[in-house]
């Protein structure tokens, strides 16, 4: 059992976090290249994963960064001893599993995909400020991002985008990815720069 949690506090763990967004934006932006008919006003990404064309790439992309993000969180899990830093490392497990079932269960498999994505969006700002309250004393950097990624993200989900001519949530779903990624991003780069120095 403890080489399994060295092995998930190792230094190549938080060196998935650094590829979670580069697989996850490769895979999305390369299924809107093949999607003539996509447009950011008026679908949802995952409109993506149901067409013929750009289903296999979008729902993959998806799957691997889920998984991939799981691994990320249990490495958090394992790395982290506060109490309320590894009650955030949980919930993002959970978002890590929602991640991977939007890709599993794509708009074709009907309403357990509305399910699963509202899963994903709510409870990966969630674990990140359970996280970066946690830092409160130690990390200002985590803390600081952590909140803006939550404000950020209650604002961006209750922003009026129909009075600005959009009709459909892609938008609002990239604005909220690319914060959960910015907090990533800088957790695995501080969990990086603790084990190398």
């Amino acid at each position: 059992m403890e080489n399994i949690i060295s092995y998930f506090k190792s230094k190549y763990i938080t060196m998935i976090g650094f590829v979670i967004p580069i697989i996850a934006y490769s895979m999305i932006f390369l299924a809107i290249s093949q999607a003539s008919w996509f447009t950011w006003q008026g679908n949802a990404l995952s409109d993506l994963g149901a067409h013929p064309g750009t289903d296999i790439i979008f729902n993959t992309g998806l799957m691997i960064s889920g998984i991939l993000f799981v691994i990320f969180s249990i490495g958090l899990l394992c790395y982290f001893t506060d109490i309320l830093e590894r009650l955030g490392a949980l919930i993002l497990i959970f978002a890590g599993i929602s991640l991977f079932n939007i890709g599993l269960f794509p708009e074709t498999a009907g309403h357990i995909h509305w399910q699963v994505s509202v899963m994903f969006f709510v409870s990966l700002p969630f674990g990140v400020i359970f996280v970066s309250l946690a830092n409160l004393k130690k990390d200002k950097s985590i803390l600081i991002t952590g909140a803006f990624v939550f404000i950020a993200s209650l604002i961006i989900w209750t922003f009026p985008w129909h009075s600005v001519g959009v009709t459909n949530v892609a938008i609002p779903e990239l604005l909220s990815s690319l914060c959960g990624v910015i907090w990533v991003e800088l957790v695995a780069y501080k969990i990086f720069k603790t084990q190398n120095t």
